[in-house]
């Protein structure tokens, strides 16, 4: 993890946008879809090229349509490591001004590409769309979108293309959203023009039951409700962000989670889905998640102190060094000056933290618990009656696939196992076999 600093001034990792009403401004006056593609799905000019032609042949079909970018491909990653090289505690508002740089060359690349197509198109960056956002650098939330230059463009004929992940704060600078902007910035945008839809476009074939790299035998999800698919959020799939799901449920903007590389339907989600109905017998076979997330290279790290100076050093450097977004999940007990704080995240995203408890500077009295090289499985919804039903069955099939230590732990919908020596390379499919077999 780089020394880029973060603004946490808001509830990290599923804090909702307290975006406005729909501007007085009103709604588009012809039905619009407000399509977003992910920087994998934008990696080359080619594969660009190549979503440049469905889009000009959907607008020739009649379809009004703006179209949301991110940066192509590991973009964002290679400006935030330049910003570590440049300085070793860069400010807020110059990352803004340099990581906002990504999705415009996309948004312009693709706007080119279709007026060689003749597909009439023109780019905005956020601030150019409309999108008002508060003061706070790297990790903005939206107040409201007026969108008017956008509905003109609409109007005109023009396919709309807009970079994703950035604002302008009501301060007049430039903001971004934070990692999964954009789809923020996609679903905005459709509940402020009163969109048919809104169309989350990935590298997958839609919300799948697991990571068909992990699982080849994970299969689709053909509707979600909002909170279904919330709680498949929470656990960090990172296939549609969080907040974007959070916002679409608010404002009640339809989604459409699909490929970019092909035409064919993904997943619809909406406030109401009837397309899973599952018959269970079996007491301690009753939970059945919606989804599985596996992540390798996971650090458990556990603080606590019973000193009050001590809470608060450590408190500062999470909120300084640790990227709510690269968080798996994190649990907190704070009551007079004791402080206990348990995360799991990839080790890579508390290096800092690390490096900077074991600086030989650091006399703060805290205890410190650290396990590496962890395999976490998460699992989203499907909230049984009993959690310990759970364990007992999960912890059957762990035994019998050769695993000889784990950690179980219930968190809210979710449930996190965590292996140290998984005993064999099909765990995740030995898992998924049995608590999401369609």
């Amino acid at each position: 993890m780089s020394n880029i600093p973060k603004d946490h001034s808001h509830t990290a990792n599923g804090a909702s946008d307290s975006l406005a009403k729909t501007p007085d401004s009103g709604h588009s006056p012809c039905p619009v879809v407000v399509r977003k593609y992910g920087g994998s799905s934008l990696a080359n000019v080619d594969r660009i090229r190549t979503i440049a032609k469905d889009i000009a042949t959907t607008h020739k079909n009649g379809q009004a349509l703006v179209v949301v970018v991110s940066a192509m491909g590991t973009t964002t990653d290679e400006l935030e490591e330049m910003a570590s090289q440049a300085s070793r505690h860069p400010s807020r508002r110059e990352l803004d001004m340099l990581l906002s740089v990504g999705e415009r060359i996309t948004m312009s690349l693709l706007s080119m590409i279709l007026a060689d197509e003749g597909c009439p198109a023109i780019s905005f960056t956020g601030s150019q769309c409309g999108i008002i956002t508060d003061n706070s650098h790297t990790d903005a939330r939206i107040i409201k979108v007026t969108a008017e230059r956008v509905r003109e463009a609409i109007c005109q004929g023009q396919v709309v293309v807009v970079a994703g992940f950035q604002g302008v704060s009501q301060a007049k600078e430039i903001t971004t959203l934070g990692r999964g902007g954009s789809d923020t910035t996609a679903v905005a945008l459709a509940a402020a023009l009163g969109a048919q839809r809104c169309e989350i476009l990935k590298d997958v074939d839609g919300i799948l039951s697991a990571d068909p790299k992990a699982v080849p035998e994970a299969w689709l999800h053909k509707e979600l409700t909002y909170q279904e698919m919330t709680d498949i959020a929470q656990t960090g799939c990172g296939v549609v962000h969080l907040r974007a799901v959070e916002f679409a449920q608010r404002h009640q903007v339809p989604l459409m989670v699909r490929s970019s590389f092909h035409n064919q339907p993904g997943t619809s989600i909406s406030i109401d889905s009837t397309s899973r109905q599952i018959s269970v017998t079996d007491r301690e076979n009753r939970y059945r998640p919606l989804s599985m997330d596996v992540k390798n290279e996971v650090t458990r790290l556990a603080l606590s102190t019973v000193r009050e100076e001590s809470a608060q050093f450590i408190r500062e450097e999470i909120l300084r060094r640790v990227d709510p977004c690269c968080v798996i999940t994190e649990w907190m007990d704070h009551s007079n000056s004791a402080l206990r704080w348990e995360v799991l995240a990839p080790t890579t995203a508390l290096q800092d933290l690390l490096s900077q408890l074991t600086n030989k500077n650091t006399t703060q009295p805290i205890q410190t618990v650290r396990q590496d090289n962890l395999m976490c499985i998460s699992f989203a919804g499907g909230r049984p009656d009993s959690w310990l039903e759970v364990q007992k069955h999960v912890g059957q099939v762990l035994s019998d696939s050769g695993c000889k230590e784990w950690r179980l732990r219930a968190d809210g919908s979710s449930l996190r196992v965590l292996v140290e020596d998984p005993g064999t390379d099909d765990l995740p499919r030995i898992l998924h076999q049995a608590l999401l077999h369609s």
